[in-house]
């Protein structure tokens, strides 16, 4: 083989189709495929010292095998086992390639050979163990600090990484005969050996993609080697950009090294590994700390396909509904492979989107945040409880651990399910946490009864001596959606990670999900990092489009109520929107047939483009104002006159009408609670009321003319956009804002509902009473934010102030700019039981990537 030659895909006439049937893996505290899974989504390890070197090589090698082969209901002495790595290592029956470059020719010799003609499976295993990258213990110690990779500017030098990743592999016919469980399949294969240069590596990315009958473009996330040698990346990076032409910012590129260092075979075999995972997991992963590309190299990337993410995001379904693709740029010293893979789908050609097609993962049951649930049916109960667990916790024989301590009390929890009164619900992290959690309990929840109160701790653990809701039957639960201008850069970014199961069902609701929630936009394509000033500039370059921003906000309340109607099989008794959340009220809860047919209507949409946002055009002519041609102001951009503003204040609603008696050009839109609104008009007008009343005001920086009397002119405009054909009728009762009744499940009546909401001003304050007078006590925010949360038990408090009965309640937010989403959906669930709510917790207690034949 001559050094520049071209090795073509294990097949002369087709692709080789090797499908993967196992995965294992495990570095430093990551002692299984799914804690390995967890870091690599979060990008970061877990109390990792990877400089301690395995131990038992041999023993790992032989469990891992046996792991796979035991999920694949397949006889480990039918395995043929490779191992890679730098290393002696004698193994009975295992074949060991100490040369790197050995391994790159499995795809013409043994994946040939031993999976297409003789029908055997495959073990790869990949292991370093204690072998040092040549760097010394302060470029080590720095490395730690900020780990990323070496196309990175900021790059020193890559830690040392020790472990071992293995890969059960067969061809996919095999496969497919024997129901084997396929986490992604093998497409083609191109490598060249010899002297590593640029052009080899381009041409054999070139040939792999020509194999797997795919362009670039169809490549969705590429998996890089990034070397620590600077003549490596120089190769690697340029031959990439050179043969991934194509549009811009479409295709990801991520390296595991920024997370586990450098470990030889066991780097080679796990970025093949990280791949998979990600392909089958259906999400783009992140470089950890990536900050910018080397200086010399800055022009290349920001004119080629590429962006680097800094942060995992989900990969949505292709637009046309065809497969995802990734690759794998596998680099050493002495040779270059590149590998297509392309994502494994249940062969149902009558669904797009099969509903069994739920790649579960163990993301949340292995998280070191645990949820311990502690029941009893008067205070005594729980205090004993507290102390019997306390006790476990300080076990002179050995302790079990917190996930088994967790799992223990889930149980407990469900076997008196119904019989006891009370549930304590406590946060931790790890055995002390706990402890901490258990004793601060002990006196909150004497003092809880003491006041018929509530408790809380800053990590969220919670127990009420006044649940809400004790009544399996109806448990008097009302969703609540926000309006459009909470949405901001990254809401909703690990949902789909975290509950898999709602993954095909969002997908479902429209034929392009990624546009309709607004994907672009919400998770930015860069080549350098983003600034905090430049992802405030996004949040309000989203905030100033209106089609934007409501279509963003429809989708992602789908996806809340999902999580809790697929997940944690809660239904609403009671439903309400506020402003444009009650759009988002009718789609999430599955009321329109196609509510995606709303994506192009919004897009397409004068009322919401240009009359009442963009040009405000509606605005100028009800004001007499200088005209603006429709499609003057590019999308997003704000004109040199701000005519609208809205303002936040704290006033009451008889205030502000007295202030701006003698205003034309200023409204409240919005009531939010007895003594807060929302104030909007013309800036120069809505200043004057605000100083006559003195207060202070917060702009919203939403340029967007609901709500006010400007808006009527487009009342038809708005029947017509939302007049969409229903499904049948069901058991919610939802509210409006339009007559504070249930609205009628008919397409006239949703129409004319939402249409007169966004004409009329919204009194908040009474859409809440409503509901509370019908019976709705449990008040779950689906949407960004805490707002309403937040004013609910205002309002509700404020009845008692002016000394009305107690009105007994509580309110649940489910997402938080700035935590993330696994905390914000613990604590949501720990307030949740604490108050009687019963809830499906399966998938925070169990959970597993691995698949089973």
């Amino acid at each position: 083989m001559t050094e520049n030659s071209i090795v073509k895909n294990c097949s002369q006439n087709s692709a080789p189709n090797i499908a993967i049937v196992g995965i294992d893996a495990s570095f430093g505290a990551q002692t299984d495929i799914d804690r390995v899974e967890r870091a690599l989504y979060l990008g970061k390890e877990q109390g990792i010292d990877q400089t301690k070197a395995l131990q038992s090589v041999e023993s790992l090698i032989s469990l891992s095998v046996e792991r796979m082969a035991s999920a694949a209901k397949l006889n480990v002495a039918d395995i043929q086992v490779i191992v890679v790595s730098a290393q002696a290592i004698a193994v009975d029956g295992v074949q060991v390639l100490t040369e790197l470059s050995d391994a790159l020719i499995l795809s013409q010799t043994i994946l040939a050979q031993t999976l297409i003609a003789k029908k055997y499976v495959v073990a790869i295993i990949g292991v370093n163990s204690g072998i040092s990258t040549g760097a010394n213990a302060s470029e080590v110690e720095n490395a730690q600090e900020l780990a990323t990779i070496s196309f990175d500017q900021s790059f020193s030098c890559y830690k040392v990484a020790n472990g071992f990743a293995s890969l059960l592999l067969t061809s996919a016919d095999f496969a497919k005969q024997n129901n084997q469980p396929t986490y992604g399949v093998i497409t083609a294969v191109a490598h060249s050996m010899g002297e590593v240069t640029s052009k080899n590596i381009q041409q054999s990315t070139e040939q792999a993609l020509v194999n797997a009958q795919v362009t670039a473009k169809q490549i969705g996330f590429l998996e890089v080697s990034a070397l620590g040698d600077a003549q490596a990346v120089q190769n690697e990076s340029s031959a990439l950009i050179n043969a991934y032409q194509g549009e811009s910012l479409s295709v990801a590129i991520s390296s595991a090294r920024s997370i586990t260092g450098e470990g030889a075979g066991f780097s080679q075999v796990f970025g093949l590994l990280r791949s998979i995972i990600a392909l089958q997991q259906r999400y783009i992963p992140a470089i950890s700390d990536w900050q910018a590309p080397q200086q010399d190299q800055l022009s290349l990337w920001q004119s080629s396909s590429f962006y680097l993410p800094t942060e995992a995001r989900p990969w949505y379904p292709n637009s046309d509904g065809s497969k995802h693709y990734a690759a794998y740029s596998c680099l050493t010293e002495q040779c270059y492979s590149h590998i297509i893979l392309s994502e494994y789908r249940l062969e149902q050609t009558d669904v797009r989107f099969p509903v069994n097609d739920i790649r579960k993962n163990g993301f949340i049951a292995c998280s070191d945040l645990h949820l311990v649930l502690v029941s009893g049916d008067d205070e005594s109960d729980l205090q004993q409880a507290l102390d019997e667990l306390d006790s476990v916790t300080r076990s002179n024989d050995a302790t079990p651990s917190l996930n088994d301590i967790a799992k223990a009390q889930y149980q407990q929890y469900l076997s008196a399910k119904g019989a006891n009164k009370f549930t304590i619900s406590l946060i931790s992290e790890s055995i002390e946490d706990l402890q901490k959690e258990i004793q601060s309990a002990k006196a909150g929840i004497a003092n809880a009864f003491d006041k018929k109160s509530a408790w809380k701790t800053p990590k969220g653990s919670a127990f009420t001596a006044n649940p809400v809701s004790t009544d399996a039957v109806d448990q008097n639960i009302s969703f609540m959606y926000p309006g459009i201008g909470a949405t901001y850069v990254g809401l909703g970014r690990d949902l789909f990670h975290l509950f898999p199961e709602i993954y095909q069902g969002v997908a479902a609701l429209a034929d392009d999900i990624g546009s309709s929630l607004k994907d672009t936009l919400l998770n930015p394509r860069t080549i350098i990092r983003p600034s905090f000033k430049e992802l405030k500039q996004l949040d309000l370059n989203l905030r100033g489009n209106l089609a934007d921003i409501a279509e963003a906000g429809v989708g992602f309340a789908c996806v809340f109520t999902k999580v809790f109607e697929d997940v944690f099989k809660v239904k609403a008794d009671f439903a309400t929107g506020y402003s444009m959340g009650e759009v988002s009220m009718y789609a999430a809860l599955s009321c329109w047939q196609q509510p995606g047919l709303m994506s192009a209507r919004l897009a397409q949409s004068d009322t919401f483009n240009h009359r009442l946002c963009g040009e405000l055009l509606t605005l100028r002519e009800h004001w007499g104002l200088p005209e603006l041609s429709k499609g003057e102001l590019t999308k997003g951009e704000i004109p040199d006159e701000l005519i609208w503003e809205t303002y936040t204040i704290k006033a009451t609603l008889a205030e502000v009408e007295a202030a701006s008696i003698d205003e034309s050009r200023v409204y409240c839109t919005i009531v939010n609670t007895p003594d807060s609104l929302l104030l909007a008009g013309y800036p120069d007008d809505c200043l004057r009321v605000i100083k006559k009343l003195g207060v202070r005001a917060m702009p919203l920086n939403m340029a967007n003319a609901i709500h006010s009397p400007p808006a009527n002119k487009e009342y038809s405009d708005m029947v017509e956009l939302y007049t969409m054909a229903v499904n049948e009728r069901i058991n919610t009762k939802m509210y409006s804002s339009s007559c504070y009744l249930p609205v009628p499940q008919r397409s006239k009546a949703i129409a004319n509902s939402i249409a007169k909401c966004l004409c009329d001003q919204v009194d908040f304050p009474r859409l809440v009473n409503t509901l509370h007078d019908k019976g709705a006590r449990v008040f779950i925010e689906m949407g960004p934010g805490r707002s309403l949360c937040s004013w609910v038990d205002k309002i509700l408090d404020h009845q008692t102030s002016i000394g009305g009965e107690s009105k007994a309640r509580v309110s649940v937010p489910v997402n938080a700019k700035g935590t993330s989403d696994e905390l914000t959906y613990i604590r949501a669930v720990a307030k949740l039981i604490s108050h009687g709510v019963t809830l499906d917790l399966a998938t925070i207690f169990n959970g597993s990537i691995v698949m089973n034949k």
